[in-house]
């Protein structure tokens, strides 16, 4: 079998293979053409650098959780930026404004405990998801068992206790 090609030798695994200064610098130059935007969306999203800080989660999905929602949450810092002219002795206005941090780091704690909800979410969907595959299975067994006698449920049937009428 021939060699893999080596278009993507120097990448990193699991990377895009870009190099980071193809990002940072126009992020930068665009940060510096609209700084009044970029400084008040880098003071509102600090729960978000703390939640990177703290994440352990594969794929940093709770980076991602939190991000997105603090980052709906700064719209309003975004908003009031703008509506005030995007000047930057403005910057020090909206980021006093009690309102815009409430948003913030509203959408942050959203994000939080929707990243802690999710694990007892997705357990009882599962949950409810076995109990009722267990339940056609059942019906199906005790079609069969009424048609062709017991002799069907063999080794492996499944056998289903009666409710106790006691709510127990």
């Amino acid at each position: 079998m021939a060699n893999k090609s080596n278009a993507n030798a120097g990448a990193p695994p699991g990377g895009l293979g870009v190099k980071p200064w193809v990002l940072i610098v126009p992020i930068v130059l665009i940060g510096l053409v609209f700084l009044p935007s970029a400084a008040v969306i880098c003071a509102g999203m600090l729960p978000t650098l703390v939640a990177r800080l703290v994440d352990t989660s594969p794929g940093r999905r709770f980076s991602i959780t939190v991000g997105s929602l603090n980052l709906v949450g700064c719209l309003y810092f975004l908003n009031r930026i703008w509506a005030a002219g995007h000047g930057i002795s403005d910057i020090q206005t909206v980021l006093g404004d009690s309102y815009g941090w409430l948003a913030a780091l509203s959408g942050a704690g959203a994000g939080w405990v929707i990243f802690g909800a999710m694990p007892v979410i997705v357990a009882k969907i599962a949950d409810t998801q076995t109990a009722l595959r267990l339940r056609r299975i059942t019906g199906d067994q005790e079609r069969l068992a009424k048609d062709w006698g017991e002799a069907v449920r063999g080794v492996y049937g499944v056998k289903v206790a009666p409710k106790d009428q006691s709510g127990e």
